[in-house]
């Protein structure tokens, strides 16, 4: 069986303290109907991502960073630098040994601040909007939600689709499997436009 490694949420329970990792169901429904032979694998930020790496080899055919709470860098708090310092050692695993990597909604954010990109406060990205495809010019619809919007990547990143306020949307590392979507193709309305998901699909 081939494994896929997803990062979770970090919670803090409010009747009492406790820290908690958590991933949302409709994650289980993703790997059911789109990533059939796959068994999500929810990494515990106890354990450093080398050991997942090392205990499974080849087992491991991919990574995802998955969607829930703010970066640092735009909301400071203990979790959220728990969160990036933990994706950080995944990203820079995933380039030393070419693991095909997916970012979704705050992955995507984790994944261009990791390369140098700056993020914006921005409106009109709760709900469902249009977007549109660079290199075909074709607009489709996807959910939204985040309030921050990545819009310079370096050098080494590939913008793919974008919003009506040119706010980056999709983007891709031009020589690494590392691809990135602001959308949350998990949920409702998410797999709308699937093109880039199965590009990074065809790498595992």
């Amino acid at each position: 069986m081939k494994f896929i490694g997803i990062t979770q949420r970090l919670l803090e329970n409010t009747s009492y303290y406790e820290v908690r990792e958590a991933l949302s169901v409709e994650w289980g429904e993703f790997f059911k109907e789109y990533l059939q032979g796959f068994l999500p694998l929810p990494l515990s930020y106890a354990i450093p991502f080398s050991t997942y790496a090392e205990s499974l080899g080849e087992s491991l055919s991919g990574v995802i960073l998955s969607g829930g709470n703010d970066l640092n860098s735009l909301n400071p708090n203990p979790l959220s630098a728990m969160r990036d310092e933990y994706e950080a050692q995944i990203l820079t695993h995933c380039l030393q040994h070419n693991l095909p990597l997916l970012g979704i909604c705050r992955g995507a954010q984790r994944i261009a601040e990791y390369f140098g990109a700056k993020l914006e406060l921005l409106s009109g990205h709760i709900g469902n909007h249009q977007v549109f495809d660079i290199s075909s010019g074709e607009r489709f619809e996807t959910n939204s939600f985040h309030n921050y919007s990545v819009r310079t990547l370096s050098d080494c990143l590939e913008s793919l689709v974008e919003a009506e306020d040119s706010s980056i949307e999709a983007f891709k590392h031009k020589h690494k499997p590392i691809f990135a979507l602001m959308w949350h193709i998990e949920r409702k309305n998410g797999m709308g436009k699937d093109k880039i998901f199965q590009e990074w699909l065809s790498k595992l």
